[in-house]
């Protein structure tokens, strides 16, 4: 009996230690908050020099799954910490895998007080598509936003 709850605690110790690393591999809301925050505090002081720091391979804005991703005035990204393939292409064409087109909702939805977008995407650290919500802000024309994955 001791072997088996033996067994038994020491396998909830390594679930519940891998669900914290999990955990810890992951940015919240608020991290996302700060990360747009601080492109646009950047922004507003190096104006858009600030968009190479702000695209991948750069990890200055990059944090585990955060990373920030800025929109121009022409719908086009700017900047984008995950991959700077992406630079130039139109938002608003860009569907998830259920067909919302979360990047034109980037663009209606964006205001100087913030809002969310949620959608489906690849999380960087599976792979596989999953919920995702993003934080977008509008500051001088631009639309400046990080993403939470929801796995």
């Amino acid at each position: 009996m001791r072997f088996w709850l033996a067994i038994l605690v020491t396998g909830s110790m390594a679930a519940l230690s891998a669900c914290a690393s999990s955990d810890a591999e992951r940015g919240g809301a608020g991290e996302a908050k700060d990360m747009v925050e601080r492109a646009i505090d950047t922004y507003d002081a190096q104006g858009t020099a600030s968009f190479t720091a702000m695209t991948a391979p750069s990890t200055e804005f990059v944090d585990r799954d955060l990373y920030v991703f800025v929109i121009g005035p022409d719908r086009r990204l700017a900047a984008h910490g995950a991959s700077a393939d992406l630079i130039g292409d139109d938002v608003t064409v860009l569907v998830d895998a259920n067909g919302k087109a979360f990047g034109l909702e980037f663009v209606e939805r964006a205001t100087p007080e913030g809002a969310w977008v949620d959608y489906s995407w690849a999380d960087p650290l599976s792979g596989e598509i999953v919920a995702k919500s993003s934080w977008v802000v509008l500051h001088d024309d631009h639309i400046f936003g990080t993403g939470i994955y929801k796995p």
